[in-house]
């Protein structure tokens, strides 16, 4: 039988056990030539953009697929990697950091692997090809991690 994560705290090293959390995606700081976000771009592009607004951007999901397929490995991979950081009194911090990367290339991984719908033919033109959401790789390059302690 093992060890439960209260039996592990009370041996733990203090300055080593921290609560955080991980986000990963577009942060303000990314982006594009002329000033529009990344962030901004990538949310058109996830949710899509009705004609009505003036700017029809059909819907390529490639975040919530890419933690959606992954859910449960990844769920079990952070309990795995905490249970152990735990248990070797090792920096809980660092789970979250490998957690985020992990997070941040599978998201790169579906934003290569989206090619649907595909971009329509006056966009094809203006690109001069047909790659969405990458045609600059600037939203591919931008995706990223960050840790923040909530509790010492």
């Amino acid at each position: 039988m093992g060890m439960s994560v209260r039996s592990y705290r009370k041996k733990l090293d203090t300055t080593k056990y921290k609560e955080g959390i991980c986000r990963v995606g577009f942060f303000e700081s990314s982006k594009y030539e002329g000033g529009k976000t990344v962030a901004s771009v990538a949310a058109a592009n996830e949710f899509g953009v009705p004609k009505d607004s003036g700017e029809r951007i059909p819907p390529r999901p490639f975040m919530r697929p890419a933690i959606h397929q992954n859910k449960t490995q990844l769920i079990e991979t952070l309990r795995s990697k905490y249970r152990q950081a735990l248990k070797d009194n090792e920096d809980t911090m660092k789970v979250l950091n490998d957690f985020g990367i992990k997070v941040q290339g599978l998201i790169q991984e579906q934003i290569i692997n989206t090619w649907e719908p595909p971009n329509a033919p006056s966009t094809i033109k203006k690109k001069g090809l047909n790659a969405p959401l990458r045609d600059t790789r600037v939203m591919l390059h931008s995706v990223q991690h960050q840790e923040e302690e909530i509790r010492k």
